[in-house]
């Protein structure tokens, strides 16, 4: 009995490591994918405000 006891024991902890392992797999993607979204924004306004400083600055050169 005590056999069986700690054999359904190490059962349940495999199970939680999955769930632990599937919890932070699911926030990670999440995190990736925030990031993702933000820069993707961010990004090539960026770089049309730069664009916008260097023309701005060409011009004001001539």
């Amino acid at each position: 009995m005590k056999n069986g006891a700690g054999k359904k024991r190490f059962l349940n902890k495999k199970g939680q490591t999955a769930v632990e392992y599937i919890i932070t797999a699911a926030g990670l993607f999440t995190a990736i994918i925030s990031f993702y979204v933000l820069y993707s924004y961010m990004v090539p306004e960026q770089f049309e405000e730069g664009a916008k400083v260097i023309l701005m600055e060409y011009d004001a050169s001539r």
